[in-house]
């Protein structure tokens, strides 16, 4: 609530106690209730005035521009600038000017500055200030109308290019003498040369994820196996080959270039050894010969031996039951195996061929193995093996690939590979061959 005056709360007094106002107090009471004024009257006059003075204005400045247009005088520019700047301004604009403009128009714009710059103080009366605004704009006039003049001389007697216009650009328009103001320049477009670039296809990227691989590989075996005990006048030779099925690998693709692989294959592994003027001893009463091989011995009965080429000895006259014969034959053993090769590697791409380095184990498993024994003159005697050889053993191995990269998927790669045997091809009885490789690899694979 609105907290009552002297006056009101006088009044108020009065009325409670039922006294009769005071003359003067009843014509104050009858002025404020019986003449209402309405809140917004004066807010209403304040806008009204406010308007007139602002058409009033706009008005005025309206026709004092369309009489200097009329009158072809330009409009002269307000600026309100410090007394630093106002000193500084002439020597700023000369130094510019000198870099940009023709002799005639740097004399100009010289002339116009020591007018400015002449320019009366704000102590000097209204009169004066406009006499001297009039001088100014006619002086301003005169140095337009002789900078003019100037120019169309210099037209007619140059025949190469005007000098500004050497300044500004052969495509740059050049603006009317009456703004050749600095705040009416307009900068042109800046034209810069085509270029074209060329389109290089991004090199090939090796991603991470799964690949697998296709490949047919091609080797080169060397044996190693201890000498046999023979006869003088025998001889002894050996060979070993192997075929490889087409094999199948699995490699993930860490970050960071690194690899994990896995994979699986089938080779057979063949052992051919021919023997020459060989002793063959048997040691029993019942004839058992026994002939010697890569993982042993095989023994044969004289039983087999009938009806063909094999020769009879007496008894040995010491009574010893041991007899011999002197005879060729022929060995082939014969080893079907899998192989389950193990890798970790590191790999680089060089734009569309990537290089790839791996190291690990091979893990080969005899699945079938038979020996095949081939006397002149006898059919040839097979016989499964597997069970006399240990079924585990282990290589180790290092790979070096070679791949182009077709696209971002498909990849074409030569990979020599060089495996060591670590634990040999050996019989029950410890007998047994020592088989290193040299590989080589050509296959496909594909990137997920």
């Amino acid at each position: 609530m609105q907290e009552l005056d002297a006056f009101e709360k006088y009044l108020q007094d009065q009325l409670k106690g039922h006294a009769a106002p005071q003359e003067l107090m009843w014509k104050r009471l009858h002025d404020a209730i019986g003449k209402p004024k309405a809140w917004y009257a004066k807010s209403i006059v304040k806008y009204a005035l406010t308007a007139l003075t602002a058409a009033s204005i706009g008005a005025g400045s309206t026709y004092v521009l369309l009489q200097n247009k009329a009158t072809g005088a330009e409009t002269p520019l307000v600026k309100s600038q410090s007394s630093q700047n106002t000193n500084s301004s002439p020597e700023k604009a000369s130094t510019f000017s000198s870099s940009l403009f023709p002799a005639g128009i740097q004399n100009s714009l010289a002339n116009q500055n020591q007018i400015s710059t002449e320019a009366p103080s704000s102590t000097l009366e209204a009169s004066t200030l406009k006499d001297l605004e009039v001088s100014k704009l006619e002086a301003k006039a005169e140095i337009q109308y002789q900078d003019q003049n100037q120019l169309k001389d210099n037209d007619n007697s140059s025949a190469g290019i005007d000098p500004l216009q050497q300044e500004i650009g052969p495509n740059a328009t050049l603006l009317p003498t009456t703004e050749a103001s600095l705040t009416y320049l307009k900068p042109n477009s800046i034209q810069l040369d085509k270029k074209t670039f060329i389109n290089k296809q991004p090199a090939a990227i090796l991603r991470s994820g799964f690949s697998i691989q296709l490949a047919n590989t091609k080797a080169i075996p060397t044996l190693e196996m201890a000498p046999y005990v023979l006869n003088s006048s025998a001889s002894h030779t050996q060979a070993a080959t192997t075929q490889q099925r087409a094999s199948l690998q699995v490699q993930y693709h860490l970050p960071k270039s690194w690899v994990l692989g896995l994979g699986i294959g089938q080779q057979q592994l063949t052992i051919a050894e021919q023997f020459y003027k060989t002793n063959v001893y048997s040691y029993d009463d019942k004839e058992h010969y026994l002939f010697n091989y890569a993982f042993g011995q095989r023994k044969i009965s004289d039983e087999e031996l009938e009806d063909g080429p094999w020769p009879s000895f007496p008894p040995n006259p010491f009574g010893s039951d041991t007899s011999h014969v002197h005879t060729n034959y022929q060995s082939d053993v014969r080893i079907n195996s899998l192989q389950i090769p193990i890798s970790f590697g590191y790999e680089r791409s060089f734009g569309k061929f990537a290089l790839q380095l791996t190291t690990g184990i091979t893990l080969n498993h005899i699945n079938n193995a038979q020996q095949t024994l081939l006397i002149p003159g006898y059919s040839p005697s097979t016989i499964n093996i597997a069970n006399s050889l240990q079924r585990w053993n282990l290589y180790q191995q290092q790979r070096l690939r070679f791949e182009y990269l077709a696209n971002r998927h498909l990849g074409i790669y030569l990979e020599p590979t060089y495996m060591v045997q670590i634990k040999n091809y050996k019989s029950v009885s410890g007998q047994g061959v020592k088989l290193n490789q040299m590989q080589l690899q050509t296959g496909i694979s594909w990137k997920f």
